[in-house]
């Protein structure tokens, strides 16, 4: 897959990404890990959120925009420095379950990462809307398809129940 050589580690010195963003985080479980009976909690619903990006592949430059447009990053691979951020518009929202997150890690632009972080920034989102306890049993779906000359769509799908925990409140 042509991406693959885009995420490549370089043979010179790595140095973390500074990508402007903002981050929520979840933790995520199963009812058995919960160790609740079914009377101890109500699902309150089952929401799927969905997020894309397309990647325009350019020789040693990659640029990842949202599929909405709510950002752009542009990032360009130095041989003996390794990827940086040349130029950004808006910001990407990234939601992250707790056993994923470990700030200040990112080394090489994903553009799958994006699309798969934006979906859950949103099942997030909608887990404080619904003034949720809980994201229960998340499955994401994540999909590659050619969008042209050199661009690839990622499209993400995280679906998941909200628990609200009976006398959490």
């Amino acid at each position: 897959m042509l991406s693959g050589a885009f995420l490549l580690q370089s043979c010179g010195s790595q140095k973390n990404l500074l990508i402007p963003h903002s981050v929520s985080t979840a933790a995520v479980t199963t009812i058995k890990d919960l160790n609740l009976t079914k009377g101890q909690y109500d699902v309150l619903k089952t929401v799927t959120e969905s997020a894309s990006v397309i990647c325009e592949y350019k020789g040693n430059t990659i640029k990842i925009t949202s599929g909405d447009g709510d950002f752009s990053y542009n990032f360009t691979f130095d041989a003996k420095t390794g990827w940086r951020l040349t130029s950004f518009s808006g910001a990407a929202s990234l939601g992250y379950f707790t056993e994923d997150y470990k700030e200040g890690e990112t080394a090489a632009p994903i553009p799958e990462e994006f699309a798969r972080r934006v979906a859950m920034a949103r099942i997030i989102s909608a887990a404080a809307d619904y003034n949720a306890d809980g994201i229960i049993e998340p499955i994401t779906v994540t999909s590659a398809t050619n969008a042209g000359n050199r661009k690839v769509e990622y499209r993400s799908t995280v679906r998941a129940k909200l628990i609200s925990i009976k006398n959490a409140k």
